[in-house]
């Protein structure tokens, strides 16, 4: 039975396109993320309180806050014009934050709303902070300021950050940088004071010429090309052999996970057989991202979904294959997808060193093909571009319905990742 779709309403005209954008720490760390929601027939403006509220109804009663925020708060926006705390004080406040775009000086009614918010435990944030009156005003009862380091040049906003901290405050508000979009913005962001980060900077690599990968790294693309090249079992074990660290990794795996069948596997001979060539793809792909510290990469998170994601895709169109093959070809191509940001170097030598097919390489370097264009779905999805999903959703006969709960259950799956 499929989690997200049991509990999916029927399709209607009034589906929408529900996004998420991850906001990180110094260290990638993801602290929460906002949510928003773009209306097929109305877009996201033309009324900002009932797409709140309906992002708000969908993650808490019609999906579940488990796929979408993965145990992370949600920043759902609002404004001073239109806005009920009431409706608001519903929802549990430790998970949502409401942030507030202020466009003009709050009434003393809207006032007394935040502070009846904050007695409910609920943490406030300030969004596109400018230093108007009202915005300084507001300093002394928000937890969060958010500004935006795209529209703003960079000697304005790096003023904004300073005048927030000048302020001797009894809790300092964290500031969250907005529209991030690149790592030099990222890197300038936090030198300035900022304390968090929102954007798709980490999907611009950065890339270091150079970079050596680790040993690890080098078996795993080794293995890779082995299955790659559907090469005997002998060999995969023999390379596995040649890393006990990787070898140890594989057992545990396949001990842990409830595939042994209830008998425990003690070699790699025994577990390439029992696991097979296409899922042992799966899993080292996923390892070549896995987790650095206690921290789960942000990268990984984004990976895995992406990987779902096109898999998903595929098996809900009447018009795609679905033969196994493909399936896993869309799910390595979504996967690898992000492998020049995670690893900081150009996709184009990374390929080289990966030796995958000539249809995967074209739909990686050039979004090219089904799985090309795939990839351009999902970009859409992540950006939510609603006009590019429901120009490309009906070339696969999928609806908008369709395409966002394939987006939430692959989600869901990135989110629980072990």
């Amino acid at each position: 039975m499929n989690p997200v779709n049991d509990h999916l309403p029927p399709s209607s005209e009034e589906d929408e396109l529900v996004a998420r954008q991850a906001i990180l720490g110094r260290q990638d760390e993801i602290i929460g993320y906002e949510l928003f929601a773009r209306n097929e027939n109305s877009g996201p403006l033309e009324d900002p309180f009932l797409c709140s509220a309906r992002v708000l109804i969908k993650t808490f009663s019609v999906f579940s806050p488990k796929n979408l925020l993965g145990g992370k708060p949600a920043f759902i926006n609002f404004n001073n014009s239109q806005f009920d705390e009431k409706s608001l004080a519903l929802f549990p406040p430790r998970q949502v934050i409401p942030e507030f775009t202020i466009t003009e000086a709050p009434s003393r009614e809207f006032l007394g709303q935040l502070l009846q918010l904050q007695k409910l435990g609920f943490r406030l944030a300030l969004d596109r902070f400018e230093a108007k009156p009202w915005h300084v005003a507001l300093l002394k009862i928000v937890d969060f300021v958010k500004i935006d380091c795209f529209s703003n040049n960079p000697e304005q906003w790096e003023q904004w950050v300073k005048l927030i901290k000048s302020y001797k405050l009894p809790q300092q508000p964290a500031i969250i940088a907005t529209r991030v979009e690149t790592v030099e913005l990222a890197r300038r962001c936090f030198e300035a004071g900022v304390d968090y980060s929102q954007g798709f900077y980490y999907m611009q690599p950065e890339i270091i010429k150079g970079k050596p990968l680790t040993s690890n790294q080098h078996t795993i693309f080794n293995l890779l090309n082995l299955l790659l090249e559907e090469n005997p079992v002998s060999d995969i074990e023999e390379a596995f052999r040649r890393d006990p660290g990787l070898s140890y990794q594989l057992l545990r795996y396949l001990n842990s996970a409830g595939m042994t069948r209830g008998k425990e596997v003690d070699s790699i001979r025994q577990a390439l057989i029992l696991l097979g060539r296409e899922p042992l793809q799966r899993w080292l792909t996923l390892l070549l991202f896995a987790s650095r510290g206690t921290q789960k990469s942000p990268i990984l998170i984004m990976a895995a979904t992406r990987a779902k994601f096109a898999e998903l895709l595929r098996e809900k169109s009447p018009l795609l294959s679905k033969e196994p093959m493909v399936l896993n070809r869309s799910f390595l191509i979504g996967m690898l997808s992000l492998l020049d940001v995670y690893l900081q170097q150009p996709m184009l030598a990374l390929l080289n060193e990966l030796k995958i097919p000539e249809e995967m390489r074209q739909a990686l370097l050039y979004k090219a093909g089904e799985d090309g264009a795939l990839l351009g779905l999902m970009d859409a999805v992540e950006h939510g571009d609603l006009d590019t999903v429901k120009q490309m959703g009906p070339q696969w006969g999928l609806s908008l319905a369709e395409i966002t709960a394939a987006s939430l259950e692959a989600m869901n799956w990135a989110a629980n990742l072990k």
